[in-house]
This record gives structure tokens, C-alpha cells and sequence, in this order.
């Protein structure tokens, strides 16, 4: 593992005070002697008590990544050092199987000073007092302005000590990942089909009309052979739509509400209606992305993640808002990874300090210029660091409008999330049955209410 060279800070002593003079001088002379002394043994001692340097300390660190991701994390921890250089910081790298790693480690008192953490894991985490309420640390701090950052990138990491979104700060984000809609200007090209517009999200019926005409048996052999849109997530599409998932206390399922169930339909018809997406079997060889590299998907849902990946394609593409049947830009949901404090940390103010770093200006420049995030900052997403001109995509802005709307996703609600995991396994019964949406959400009600109020008893307190 990479290692960050620290220069050994070394003491400086303080200068020694002479003794009373040992000449034949009088009285007054003596006495004089005396004082000069004594000044100048208290100003040693202050000299030494300011240039003495601050205590070294270690602190460690965890995270996951691909070794590109690790490089740049790295990057970021040598910045860090060279700034506080009586901060020594081990990385643990976690590679495979992180989550499980780290709840081995908060069990077991074990964790790393900094806590990496998705804003998934975060909820069940924060409930289990792993994090430290760092809200005094964050209101104090000269290098986060939070007005200017992401507002659905901060409140993910905020515990009232029943649900997210709202209390102390426990957490700041590394990023905020908004969704958008990539799309193959080859195959639009070849297909006549007028590119999607940077500036608006499209309703669903211009959409719908536009991935019909992207969706065709280049053969004639009677099978698809490019696809309009990949599978889309169905969140979005909800909030796009005017729906929620929960109400907003988190104590009932509205999937089963008209605003809602008219998009579960929607994308329910996109598939076996108008066959627009792949089923299920036509991405047994091949997945949504294989699918788009290849040129078998005209548009794909996917996050400012993809933008390195894409980047090597040989074929020309660019980003635009994902479809909103209300026009507005709370169209997907916004991913992001979190850092926080161990709350059993022995030097939670050098670990705030790291998380301060990463989080702030410093931290995301270092980040944002190696293409693999958006900043927290608003008013660095215009800044060339991110825009990258001459590199694609061609309209990046279209990630930086869909963050101002965008929302953190349904597994970050709840510290317990069995609910979800109740949804999510009868949502594959839903897009394969027959059963219209607003009946088939209407009978799951009753059993995600019941695993809202086992997983989560305080809320019902």
C-alpha cells in the first residue's frame, strides 16, 4: 500500500537563561542581573511554548475502489499530508466485500478514525452509533460554505435519531452522482431521429415517441436489433411524475397512489407493450451497459461514473435530462459516498480535518480534474476543472442542473430497510405479470407497512 513520505518535525529547544552574574558588582547591579534574568527565562519559556510544534498523531482511513479510484484517492490523502504535516494517515483499502468488512470492524470496535461509507450503508450505520455528530465541527468550519453545496448531497448525512434527511450532521459527502440519459448520436444519426435537448427534460409521450422510432430489426430476421432505451429506474420516473415512494414522514407506502402507479404502468408498458427496453431475455447475454457499448441501446440511464468508461468508445454520444412527465428536473435519483468521524475515534479533530479536506474545496479540485465526479461545490461546476472543454461529454451541464434536483435514493431513508427489500423483491413479479400497477402495489401495501413498522419501531413511538 501506497504511503504518503512525512517530513519528521523535529524540536526546537529553547534557548538556556544565564545565572546571576558572578562578578564583584554591588547590590543594584545584582539586583539588576536578577531581573534580566528572569525575563529572559520567561521569555524562553514562551519561546518554547509557541514553537513547539503540534503533537504528531495517526489516523486511519478505509475506503473501496477500482485501482483507478484508488490512485485518485491517494492523490487526494498525499494533498491532505503535505498540509498537516503532523497528521500521519494509514489507508485501508477495502477492495471486494466492503460492507460486510466494516460491520465486521464497528462491531468489533476496530473501525478506521474515517469512516468511508455509501449513503446506503450510512442509515443502519449512524442508528448503530458508528458516527460522531460532527454539526459543531461543520458549523465551525472556515472551508465548507454550505449554502453552495449540494443540498441533496448534504442532507443524506443528516440523523434526527429516527430518519435521515433532517438533524445533526454525522457525515459530509466525497460526491453527489446525479443520473442523466446518455444517448448514441451515431444511431440517431443513421436513424434520423433529432437528438434529445440539453435543456429540458422531454415528457414521457416525446420520449415514448422517440424511442419508438430508435427501436428496429436492421434484418428484418424479426428479432429487435437496437433497442430505444435500456431499462430505466423506476425512482425517478415516480418523482418525475409527481409520486413518492413514502410518505414523508416514512410511515406509508404510496407506490399504490395514482401519481405514482401511473409511472410504475408507464415503465411496465415501455417493456411489453411497446417493447421499446429489453426483456429480461434479451439481456441474458448481454447487460444494459454491454448493450449501449456495442451499439445495441440507443439511450442508457447512467451517473457521471460512466464518463471515463465512455470516454474510449469509437463512437460519438453526449447526456441529456432524463424524461419528466412534470417537466421537472427531480427526474432520478442523485447516488453518493460519504465520510464521517468514528464516534470511538481517539482524534476525532484530525479526523474531521480529513473529512473537512475531502469534502471541501481542496479534496474535490484534486477529485473533479481526474473526471471522476461532480463537485459538492455549485460554484465549481462551471469552473473548467469540471467542464473539461474539448472532452465529452458535450453538454455537461446537464449533470450539474440534474444535481439541483435531484434526490437521494429510497435506501436512504430508513435506518432499517427490510421494507426495500420486500419492494425489490416483488417488483421483478410486477414487471413480468399481468397485474396493473395501481392493484399489485395496492395489495403490497399492507405487507411493506408491516416491515416499515418492525425494522423501524421509533417512528410509530
Amino acid at each position: 500500500m501506497k504511503k504518503s513520505s512525512i517530513l519528521m518535525l523535529t524540536l526546537i529547544a529553547a534557548m538556556a537563561v544565564t545565572g546571576c552574574s558572578s562578578n564583584n558588582a554591588g547590590n543594584k547591579g545584582a539586583k539588576s542581573n536578577n531581573v534580566e534574568a528572569s525575563t529572559n527565562a520567561a521569555a524562553g519559556s514562551n519561546t518554547e511554548k509557541e514553537q513547539k510544534p503540534a503533537e504528531k498523531v495517526e489516523i486511519s482511513i478505509s475506503s473501496w475502489g477500482a485501482p483507478d479510484e484508488r490512485k485518485v484517492f491517494e492523490a487526494v490523502l498525499d494533498e491532505f499530508q503535505k498540509a498537516n504535516p503532523n497528521i500521519k494517515v494509514k489507508f485501508i483499502h477495502i477492495p471486494n466485500d466492503y460492507t460486510t468488512k466494516m460491520n465486521t470492524m464497528i462491531a468489533g470496535n476496530s473501525a478506521p478514525d474515517v469512516i468511508f461509507t455509501s449513503d446506503g450503508d450510512f442509515p443502519r450505520w449512524v442508528k448503530q452509533g458508528a458516527f460522531l455528530d460532527i454539526t459543531k465541527y461543520v458549523e465551525a468550519s472556515g472551508k465548507l460554505d454550505l449554502n453552495d453545496m449540494w443540498e441533496g448531497g448534504l442532507s443524506r448525512y443528516r440523523y434526527d435519531g429516527k430518519i435521515t434527511g433532517t438533524g445533526g450532521y454525522y457525515a459530509l459527502p466525497k460526491d453527489i452522482g446525479p443520473t442523466v440519459m446518455y444517448y448514441n448520436k451515431a444511431i440517431f444519426d443513421k436513424l434520423g431521429v433529432p437528438y434529445p435537448s440539453a435543456d429540458t427534460p422531454m415528457t414521457w409521450d416525446q420520449a415514448l415517441e422517440m424511442w419508438k422510432k430508435l427501436t428496429v430489426d436492421e434484418n428484418g430476421d424479426g428479432k429487435t436489433d437496437i433497442y430505444g432505451a435500456g431499462p430505466v429506474w423506476w425512482e425517478g420516473f415516480v418523482w418525475g411524475n409527481g409520486g413518492k415512494i413514502l410518505s414523508d414522514d416514512r410511515k406509508q407506502f404510496t407506490l399504490n397512489e395514482k401519481a405514482a402507479s401511473d409511472a410504475m404502468q408507464f415503465i411496465y408498458d415501455m417493456t411489453n407493450t411497446h417493447k421499446v427496453v429489453p426483456d429480461s431475455r434479451a439481456l441474458q447475454s448481454m447487460n444494459d451497459g454491454q448493450m449501449f457499448e456495442a451499439g445495441k441501446l440507443a439511450t442508457i440511464t447512467g451517473g457521471r461514473w460512466m464518463v471515463p468508461t465512455y470516454r474510449k468508445l469509437k463512437f460519438d454520444w453526449d447526456v441529456a435530462p432524463i424524461p419528466s412527465n412534470n417537466g421537472s428536473w427531480t427526474n432520478g435519483w442523485s447516488g453518493s459516498v460519504g465520510l464521517g468521524v468514528n464516534a470511538k475515534s481517539k482524534h476525532p479533530e484530525e479526523a474531521f480535518k480529513l473529512v473537512e479536506f475531502f469534502s471541501g474545496i481542496e479534496g474535490q479540485k484534486k477529485m473533479t480534474e481526474l473526471g471522476f465526479q461532480i463537485p459538492n461545490f455549485k460554484s465549481m461546476s462551471s469552473d473548467e476543472v469540471y467542464t473539461q472543454p474539448g472532452q465529452k461529454p458535450e453538454h455537461p451541464e446537464v449533470f450539474v442542473k440534474a444535481g439541483e434536483g435531484q434526490q437521494p435514493g429510497p435506501w436512504t431513508y430508513l435506518p432499517n430497510g427490510k421494507w426495500l427489500d420486500t419492494l425489490n423483491q416483488n417488483l421483478g413479479k410486477f414487471w413480468t405479470g399481468k397485474e396493473s400497477a395501481a392493484d399489485y402495489f395496492t395489495k403490497l401495501k399492507p405487507q411493506i407497512e408491516k416491515d416499515l413498522k418492525e425494522g423501524n419501531p421509533e417512528l410509530f413511538q
